[in-house]
């Protein structure tokens, strides 16, 4: 799961765990269409391998990572917008 910083939509979107570790994942918002960069491991937008986790703490956004069998979200503790609700 993830929101799109953009648009606010919140959604989801699958991609295997070796396009995350070393391949590209770009994703479209299905909401406003714009794209996001999700891992970059070949080096196609910056020089260093980078995921959406380490991107966000380039931003100083404090991260929860949910780990199950089926998925990996990332929140951002850091937006009241983000935070997760019951």
């Amino acid at each position: 799961m993830y929101t799109c910083n953009v648009c606010q939509h919140r959604q989801a979107r699958t991609f295997t765990k070796g396009a995350y570790h070393k391949g590209v994942v770009i994703i479209r918002c299905e909401s406003c269409e714009n794209f996001h960069l999700i891992a970059d491991n070949l080096g196609w937008f910056r020089d260093d391998k980078v995921t959406v986790e380490d991107l966000m703490k380039e931003k100083g956004d404090k991260i929860l990572k949910v780990v199950t069998d089926e998925a990996i979200e990332l929140m951002d503790l850091s937006s009241e917008n983000s935070k997760p609700t019951e």
